[in-house]
């Protein structure tokens, strides 16, 4: 169920009620897996979006040098791969344009510009909603969209005042692309954790097998 943060934001006025409405949910998914298509899908039925964009960060500055991360390519084709027939859900390259590290400001910034007629949501876990006032020009990107957060059962981490918050609790679920990444590294079962096409591509390519 959806909830406001009420102290955060009025919910009345917010949205024209022609416009149509898109999420943003943004992430490296390396590996893509069905934790992610649940919560892209929750959220669009909870509060009945147009759709999520599943947006394949090119340069995840978040992470960048804790770890090698897969080429943005090979991540954007597992997404795709993913998202085949889902309805509602989209992968976009939008990130992948231009170089450099991935900022939501930005890729907001550019959305907007392409297609204002859209009222644009950034879909968001709690952990990262807590550090929000961090992001790459947080005051400004606090002012252009709605911030969507995904709320799993034990979160209980403070949010940010001045944010306009949606709360959509979803069911807990213990899947994670580290954990995969390990399990597809030591030859573990993935099946029913990741989609099938996911599995052969990334079983294909290699990409999560040990340097020899």
């Amino acid at each position: 169920m959806a909830k406001s943060e009420e102290s955060h934001h009025a919910q009345s006025g917010r949205y024209n009620v022609t416009q149509r409405r898109i999420g943003i949910f943004g992430g490296t998914f390396d590996p893509p897996h069905l934790g992610h298509l649940i919560v892209a899908d929750q959220v669009r039925d909870t509060l009945n979006l147009g759709e999520v964009w599943l947006v394949v960060a090119n340069d995840p500055w978040q992470k960048s040098g804790s770890r090698e991360i897969t080429p943005a390519a090979k991540r954007l084709e597992m997404l795709e791969a993913a998202l085949d027939g889902a309805p509602g859900l989209r992968a976009s390259d939008v990130e992948l344009e231009e170089p450099g590290p991935s900022y939501s400001f930005d890729t907001l910034s550019m959305l907007q510009q392409r297609m204002p007629d859209v009222a644009w949501s950034l879909i968001v876990g709690r952990d990262a909603a807590v550090g929000l006032p961090t992001w790459h020009r947080a005051d400004e990107l606090k002012e252009m969209a709605e911030i969507i957060v995904v709320n799993r059962p034990g979160s209980s981490e403070p949010l940010p005042d001045g944010w306009k918050l949606t709360m959509v609790d979803m069911p807990a679920l213990e899947i994670s692309s580290t954990d995969l990444r390990h399990r597809l590294a030591t030859g573990a079962s993935v099946r029913y954790l990741m989609p099938d096409p996911v599995i052969n591509l990334a079983t294909a390519w290699g990409i999560y097998r040990p340097s020899e």
